[in-house]
């Protein structure tokens, strides 16, 4: 979208079920950067592996790969500044993405995380007897059947697709804890899970893990929630929450804050036009 001469880009990355063109305020925000001809950005939205109902036997690390093959590709025809958007999930692999050590993926120079909400906390808003779930998912990997979609049963209907145990266990499970000793075999399998790959935004991550997770950016970030997100339980603070979140890395970016006065997917189109405006200013920080 927008003018395909620029030689700057934006990859906009979707949340669960999204792909391209299911999430109408990149419109908005990309017709505000046609207007702004001195920032020189087009905006790209990507179709991944886990785009769609692939979510479900996907996984962050694909994502990564994925988007570094794009940015890859942007950077072959010339694009010089690329940055990457992520909405809801999509903030997610904004964070897994800033993990270079470990994927040796393509750098960019900035990012923008709008709605990024805990998956594990937000079932406490629709789903609050979920555990014995996670622990069905749980024992399906300690059996090595990761890879294996979950019973519908044992699933959430409105994640509407097949899911495996790898990828609930991801999306759902809290941090890992250490296995203490003479467990029986299966207990000390359960014990030894790896964190959910995806919970980069609990509210209840101790401060330790926020500054690691954060103290990988090295290129500016600008975070924007939903004040209204209907994903987020009612007790906890979202203000805060960003705060916290500037209060760890310096490249945080002071603009982050709030959307007003609107949910999750920002439907509103006065938030959408807030929404654009900051994103511009945020843009234009970038040198």
């Amino acid at each position: 979208m927008g003018n395909t001469a620029s030689k700057n880009a934006v990859i906009f990355i979707g949340g669960l079920k999204d792909g391209p063109h299911s999430t109408p305020y990149i419109r908005t925000v990309a017709r505000q950067l046609e207007k702004a001809p001195e920032l020189n950005y087009s905006m790209f939205e990507i179709r991944m592996r886990s785009s769609f109902d692939g979510f479900g036997t996907a996984s962050l690390a694909d994502d990564v790969h994925d988007i570094s093959a794009l940015v890859k590709y942007l950077r072959s025809i010339g694009r010089e500044k690329i940055v990457l958007f992520g909405h809801s999930t999509g903030c997610q692999d904004c964070m897994e993405y800033t993990n270079y050590a470990k994927y040796s993926n393509s750098p960019v120079d900035g990012f923008i995380l709008q709605a990024p909400v805990s998956d594990r906390e937000s079932l406490d808003v629709y789903f609050p007897d979920y555990q014995p779930k996670i622990d069905y998912a749980d024992r399906m990997i300690a059996e090595g059947k990761g890879d294996d979609c979950l019973p519908n049963d044992q699933s959430f209907a409105m994640l509407g697709a097949p899911v495996s145990a790898n990828r609930f266990h991801d999306l759902f499970a809290k941090g890992y804890v250490d296995r203490p000793p003479d467990l029986p075999s299966m207990q000390s399998k359960l014990m030894n899970l790896a964190r959910g790959a995806d919970d980069y935004f609990s509210s209840d991550l101790d401060d330790q893990t926020v500054k690691k997770f954060w103290g990988r950016f090295s290129k500016p970030v600008l975070v924007l929630h939903s004040e209204k997100d209907e994903f987020v339980p009612p007790t906890i603070d979202q203000a805060a929450l960003n705060k916290k979140f500037q209060e760890a890395s310096s490249f945080v970016s002071p603009l982050s804050g709030l959307i007003p006065g609107t949910g999750h997917t920002v439907l509103q189109e006065e938030a959408r036009e807030w929404l654009a405006a900051k994103v511009i200013e945020f843009l234009h920080t970038l040198t």
